[in-house]
């Protein structure tokens, strides 16, 4: 059931970071010009879906080696 519910929200999130960087315009003005170059000028906001990616695989290992430490604890 807990993997069933992970998955879902997992889905919804991409599908939700989808739909905002569909919204995205590619102003020439803007740094990096709309595109993903690895410069110094271009904005956080190029990485971000990485970002959240990143933050849930870190807190999936450590609440599972958190309910691992305490199932052996008992």
């Amino acid at each position: 059931m807990k993997v069933k519910i992970f998955f879902s929200a997992l889905v919804l999130l991409v599908f939700d970071a989808a739909f905002l960087y569909a919204q995205t315009t590619t102003d020439p003005g803007l740094p990096c010009a709309g595109n993903d170059v690895d410069t110094g000028n271009c904005p956080l906001d190029t990485w971000v879906i990485a970002l959240a990616l990143a933050a849930v695989i870190f807190a999936t290992f450590h609440l599972s080696r958190k309910q691992s430490r305490l199932r052996i604890n008992q």
